[in-house]
């Protein structure tokens, strides 16, 4: 995703809302290998199949290629994979479920986002739910993987990867306040990266409208994000009244206490200052937050994420942050090179965040990295 720390729009602070007392008649830390903390043997989880996603709702397109050629020109061009506009014009949302297929009636959820800039990543919800979301069911979670608008948009040169930059990225990367290319293009960005927060707290409300039919307990819902998909976790955490005017759903409120997620946790993502400013917008009532990211992580500044965490943790919010002071390993990356520690710390976390078990260890603190 971004670069340099300020892309005046987002800048750090991931909070995490103040843990809420565990209840005296929950069982006992059954330890790693517990339900909802290690994979279960006797869990065969179920995966909506790639070509049958959920449809659960729908919003007007951001993308003026949406339908056409994406990427046109560059390594990764290809035809449109999305489904057809809708016949009022909106841009139909989907998503896929990694069900634990336990016989258990009330359960955890994690909705899980991929990453890409907010530009690419658009064909691989069904991976995400096939993967990680399969892990996690094999735990007892019921897993969504959620689709959000996109913005194909790629400006500039080609990058080492081989292909131009996503708008956001370019943005974060050529800070020139005042040029009227780069400030029409930090709004063009500033509306995508909030149309993601939007949808996905969309999906919020429409799985807890949902929740008996998926056997979800719609009070231990929580969020999981890469990269740009870790930026919304962290935006859903702590930008949880703006819930946009979209109605996504028949009988769509638009409330914001059920637009609200219990926990978020993310890998190489952060929350962004809307003006370049101060992050002010963590307070009570924000979801507690456990990230990772590396030092030298060259798309999301590690400096975001330290200072967002720095200011939670100041307003008395649970933050937990792993760093990985030497390394620059990215998203998806880094958490398949730490995956066991990570799993360990982001289990350990929802069980004591969910109200899933009593005894859990307490938040940590862990340090930043400092040079």
């Amino acid at each position: 995703m971004m670069q340099t720390i300020r892309i005046t729009w987002f800048r750090a602070v991931a909070v995490v809302a103040l843990g809420l007392a565990l209840g005296a008649c929950l069982p006992p830390n059954p330890g790693p290998t517990g339900l909802y903390l290690g994979t279960q043997a006797d869990i065969h989880p179920t995966v909506t199949p790639k070509a049958s996603p959920v449809t659960w709702g729908s919003a007007p397109p951001i993308d003026e290629h949406y339908g056409g050629t994406l990427y046109e020109g560059t390594p990764i061009e290809t035809q449109d994979p999305r489904p057809p506009l809708l016949r009022q014009g909106d841009e139909p949302l989907r998503l896929w479920v990694a069900d634990p297929d336990n016989g258990v009636k009330s359960r955890p959820a994690v909705i899980w986002l991929h990453g890409g800039g907010f530009a690419v990543g658009i064909d691989s919800m069904y991976a995400l739910a096939n993967s990680t979301g399969r892990e996690y069911a094999q735990r007892g979670y019921v897993s969504f993987s959620v689709e959000y608008r996109t913005d194909t948009t790629l400006v500039g040169a080609a990058t080492a990867g081989g292909r131009p930059a996503s708008l956001c990225q370019w943005v974060q990367d050529n800070e020139d306040a005042g040029d009227a290319t780069w400030e029409a293009r930090r709004e063009q960005c500033k509306r995508n990266i909030i149309a993601a927060q939007q949808d996905v707290q969309g999906a919020v409300r429409w799985i807890r409208k949902h929740a008996r039919k998926y056997d979800v307990d719609p009070s231990k819902i929580a969020v999981g994000g890469f990269s740009a998909g870790a930026v919304t976790s962290a935006n859903l955490a702590y930008r949880s009244e703006d819930v946009g005017t979209n109605r996504y759903f028949p009988g769509d409120r638009l409330s914001v206490s059920k637009s609200r997620v219990r926990a978020a946790i993310g890998a190489s993502g952060c929350l962004y200052s809307e003006d370049g400013g101060p992050l002010t917008r963590i307070g009570d009532g924000d979801a507690p937050l456990s990230f990772i990211h590396s030092r030298y992580d060259g798309a999301v500044p590690y400096e975001c994420i330290a200072e967002t965490v720095g200011v939670a943790r100041s307003k008395g919010l649970v933050a937990e942050l792993t760093s990985y002071c030497t390394e620059r390993g990215h998203a998806a990356g880094l958490y398949a090179t730490h995956q066991a520690a990570t799993d360990e710390q982001w289990t350990t976390f929802l069980a004591r965040e969910l109200d899933l078990y009593s005894g859990m260890r307490p938040p940590s603190a862990s340090p930043v990295c400092t040079d």
